[in-house]
């Protein structure tokens, strides 16, 4: 069993992958960790993360840049990406990560393996060095979904999903709300609809314009403005420093910066949080629930519209030749799911010509996340 930097362990460091988390040492287990130690995992590997889990390529100016194992020169992926390289190379049969943006799924996509985001509230959610409350959950990773579907029925305290699947209805993107995508990734994605309806289930495109635009208008104001507010409150409880000093010691730029903006108060105002939370939140949820309600199960969209970039990956990267902006194209298919508080869970999905693997992800209704492993499981076993 692997865990994650951010969450404790009873007796391990406790960094966050942060020098200004180094000398904290955690008092008792998170109680996720506790339910499955209970449960016979043994834990003798904490994992690194892109700093303070706060980005999505693995950058660390601190512990170094994780590197992806099928290609050193390129990215992990983030947070969770000491997780998913440590689990490529059979360093762990599970993995406690957590998501807030994508961070259990992306990593996952890059790596190889499969990455889980339950339902908000699925699991227990103490013992966690966080960022935005309204959607940090701990998560899981794994090589095979057997070991996450055991610890999901130990955290969320039923029975292991049922493997038996009915006909489905499958909702897939637009080409408009999908975008550019490398063409491997949309090659994957054509073969995983085919895979889908071969085993008959129906595959029907939905309209995702409404829910892009509104996680554009809350997520990240939401982010931001409560990352602030999380930070202000653990460092000095945690670390024994204040949030500026925290800020200080912090070793990647990107994240620097990112926490910059975070507590400038101009970024985010309290009148634009109170706008995204109190109205455009709401929506967001609400526009989801309409699309299941509609007659669809899951939804399918690629993890990412790319394969694992450049270790070295800063505030732009290459799709298809062309800049883009790093954090936003990584995150395009994961930032609104997560909002929402959906289940969503990236499966191995082939590599392209170079031998990158690549993640397709499939999404449920809230509290559907049996439901979505079930189906998960029938694809892989089918």
């Amino acid at each position: 069993m692997l865990v994650k930097d951010n969450i404790a362990v009873a007796g391990l460091q406790w960094t966050a992958g942060s020098p200004g988390f180094a000398d904290v040492r955690a008092d008792r287990d998170a109680t996720a960790v506790r339910l499955l130690r209970e449960r016979g995992a043994v834990l003798p590997i904490k994992t690194t993360l892109h700093e303070l889990a706060f980005g999505v390529t693995g950058a660390n100016g601190w512990t170094g840049a994780i590197a992806n194992p099928h290609d050193p020169a390129r990215a992990a992926g983030g947070s969770s990406g000491g997780s998913a390289a440590a689990l490529a190379v059979g360093l762990g049969d599970l993995s406690l990560v957590t998501d807030t943006g994508g961070s259990a799924r992306i990593p996952a996509s890059f790596c190889g393996v499969i990455g889980f985001r339950p339902s908000m509230g699925r699991y227990p959610s103490d013992g966690l060095i966080g960022l935005s409350p309204s959607r940090d959950t701990i998560g899981l990773m794994a090589r095979e979904l057997r070991w996450i579907v055991w610890a999901d029925a130990m955290l969320a305290g039923g029975i292991p999903a049922d493997a038996a699947v009915g006909r489905r209805t499958i909702g897939i993107a637009s080409d408009d709300d999908l975008g550019e995508l490398e063409p491997a990734v949309a090659d994957a994605y054509g073969a995983m609809m085919a895979r889908i309806e071969a085993a008959g289930h129906r595959v029907v495109t939905v309209d995702l314009a409404q829910v892009n635009a509104l996680d554009e208008a809350c997520g990240f104001p939401i982010a931001l403005y409560q990352t602030h507010e999380t930070l202000r409150a653990i460092a000095p409880d945690l670390a024994g420093r204040s949030f500026e000093e925290l800020v200080a010691a912090v070793a990647s730029p990107d994240v620097a910066h990112l926490l910059g903006l975070a507590s400038d108060g101009a970024t985010v105002t309290a009148a634009h949080y109170a706008q995204a939370i109190g109205h455009d939140w709401p929506a967001l949820r609400a526009a989801y629930a309409a699309i299941f309600a509609g007659g669809v199960d899951h939804i399918l969209l690629p993890t990412a519209p790319l394969v694992a970039p450049a270790i070295d990956t800063g505030p732009e990267l290459s799709l298809n030749g062309r800049p883009a902006p790093t954090f936003p194209t990584i995150t395009r298919f994961t930032r609104p799911d997560s909002m929402a508080g959906l289940p969503s869970i990236s499966l191995p999905s082939g590599t392209d010509g170079q031998g990158m693997p690549i993640g397709m992800m499939l999404t449920g209704a809230r509290h559907a996340d049996a439901a979505l492993l079930a189906f998960a499981r029938s694809l892989l076993v089918g």
